[in-house]
């Protein structure tokens, strides 16, 4: 009896040891499952399958319940869907509530061992997004305190992990981010203690944008941003095309390059081609970067002076019809280039339709001042020999002050961008003792470009005193272009 009894005793010992160890296989988890769910996950939302996105993230929270990264890539996916897509109440609600939840999953973490620098990472990560979206509704006590804890929680994941190239690319866009808040509330950002360091969250996007995991992405697309912002559009061009080439039917990212191609690199060849691709690629649903691009091509064919194909590409966005702005604008631009073209009627029907003020259309437009426009499409499509071969002609025709102001100084800075740098400085300098009427902003921006003509001169001195002259004036102070231009001015000086 005593040997039947230790028997099963012992049996039921074994088997309950064989269930627990069963048990507990079951709940290892998988990391290498979990980091393929989350690439997986990354991948479609930056392909803007934001379905097959939030599914994956689903899938990785069920692996692993109490790893942040499937609740982080979860909330971007709404994060991403109210930005972009929707800007709807509801969408901006489910982004706060997972930005919640993953914050509360950090915490967790955090007291479980408080040297965990990936939670960290995630909440500041997700905070910072969460307060730059509240920044963006206008909301700016509380993206003040979402950005003050958000990068309270980075710096603690840098100092955890220095090398991480993922914690730097949270800790470099709000390093670069809070340097380019308006003056006007810098000082409430000092106050609570936010301040950065523009060149070094550069550098740490960079570093990101290069080796980054999970934010390699991430990093690209703000540098992209960002790199526009500085002026540096070649950069900005080749992280756009890196986007592009992994993720081509995103419409965003494609649709902010040929901004980038018509605004700021000024090609607008390439503009065009580049809408071309886009109407191959477009997801079906998205719908309104395609009308930008339309729009966009219509202004990059009109600097061409290229103005009937600008009339089709005008069109194209009119009879799309996703977006009332974009069509207001279309109708502006048809209505130009069927006014230089010769058709005064159909253009005053494109006018009325682009809901302008009546008095920017009401008089027909002067030979002098189509001459004008055509000087101004040859600055924005780079075409600047153009400019100067009308030299005679914009000395000879008979303009008003501000148009003859305007038209003086785009030939000035012609012969500065074809390395005419004394008719450059004749020119500009002239130009000051110019009358003008309403174009108040021209006689700033010539002494700006007559500080570059100086630098190019050798004539450091003046081109200093003149941008120092200009810092001090009130009416550029307010003029925050303008400001970042001279800056970018002085401190390349200061390097050389």
């Amino acid at each position: 009896m005593i040997m039947r009894t230790l028997s099963l005793t012992i049996l039921v010992i074994v088997m309950t040891t064989c269930i627990s160890t069963r048990l507990s296989a079951q709940k290892q988890i998988d990391w290498t499952l979990v980091h393929t769910k989350t690439m997986e996950s990354i991948n479609a939302l930056y392909n803007l399958d934001f379905q097959i996105a939030e599914k994956r993230c689903s899938e990785t929270i069920s692996i692993a319940p109490n790893d942040p990264r499937g609740h982080f890539f979860k909330a971007m996916v709404y994060y991403y869907r109210y930005t972009l897509v929707s800007n709807t109440e509801s969408d901006y609600k489910k982004f706060v509530m997972l930005s919640q939840k993953t914050s509360e999953v950090c915490d967790r973490l955090l007291n479980q061992n408080e040297n965990n620098a990936q939670a960290y990472f995630y909440k500041g990560g997700i905070l910072g997004y969460r307060g730059l979206t509240k920044f963006n509704r206008k909301d700016i006590t509380g993206a003040f305190w979402d950005g003050k804890e958000a990068l309270s929680a980075l710096e603690d994941a840098l100092k955890l992990d220095p090398k991480n190239a993922d914690i730097q690319m949270g800790f470099g866009l709000f390093n670069y981010l809070i340097t380019q808040a308006p003056s006007s509330i810098q000082p409430m950002l000092r106050a609570i203690g936010l301040k950065g360091d523009k060149i070094a969250g550069l550098k740490q996007l960079e570093n990101a944008a290069q080796n980054g995991i999970y934010c390699k992405y991430e990093a690209k697309r703000w540098l992209s941003i960002f790199y526009n912002w500085e002026e540096m559009y070649n950069r900005s061009a080749l992280q756009y095309k890196s986007l592009i080439a992994d993720f081509p039917a995103n419409s965003w990212i494609r649709v902010a390059y040929i901004s980038t191609l018509v605004n700021g690199i000024r090609n607008p060849a390439e503009a065009l081609q580049q809408t071309k691709d886009l109407e191959k690629n477009n997801h079906s649903t998205q719908q309104k970067p395609l009308s930008q691009a339309y729009l966009l091509s219509g202004i990059a064919s009109f600097n061409l002076c290229d103005f009937e194909q600008a009339k089709l590409w005008c069109n194209k966005t009119i009879t799309l019809d996703v977006d009332s702005q974009h069509v207001e604008n279309a109708h502006w631009l048809l209505g130009r280039c069927y006014e230089i073209t010769g058709n005064r009627n159909e253009a005053w029907n494109n006018y009325v339709k682009s809901q302008r003020n009546k008095s920017e259309y009401l008089q027909p437009l002067t030979s002098s001042e189509i001459t004008l426009i055509k000087i101004e499409n040859h600055i924005k499509s780079k075409k600047f020999q153009s400019i100067v071969d009308l030299e005679d002609l914009i000395n000879d025709t008979k303009w008003n002050n501000d148009d003859n102001v305007l038209a003086n100084y785009y030939l000035g800075r012609a012969y500065f961008e074809t390395n005419q740098y004394e008719k450059a400085e004749k020119v500009l300098s002239q130009i000051s003792q110019m009358k003008t009427q309403n174009k108040h902003w021209i006689k700033p921006y010539t002494l700006y470009r007559l500080g570059q003509v100086y630098i190019a001169r050798k004539k450091r001195d003046d081109a200093k005193a003149i941008f120092d002259k200009l810092l001090d004036d009130d009416k550029v102070s307010s003029d925050e272009n303008l400001k970042k231009l001279i800056s970018k001015e002085l401190y390349n000086m200061s390097k050389k």
